[in-house]
């Protein structure tokens, strides 16, 4: 292969990357059916309910900045 051939062959290869479509990408996760905004593992799956806890602020410093969280279980 001479030296013109190769640099029409990467010209090639180059102008069909810019122009041919996007790959395909995977499938979107599936979302939790309470909305809740935790991952679908975190999830019965029966019944869709919610198995996490949260942590929510407890202890705050002066400047307003959380400085403590708690454990929060979820409702049975």
């Amino acid at each position: 292969m001479t030296g013109l051939e190769f640099a029409l062959a990467a010209l090639a290869g180059v102008l069909l990357g810019r122009f041919l479509p996007d790959r395909r990408k995977g499938p979107e996760p599936p979302e939790p059916f309470c909305g809740c905004g935790h991952h679908h593992s975190y999830h019965d799956p029966e019944t869709g309910a919610c198995n996490a806890g949260v942590q929510v602020p407890s202890r705050y410093d002066d400047d307003g900045i959380v400085t403590a969280r708690r454990y929060v279980p979820r409702r049975a």
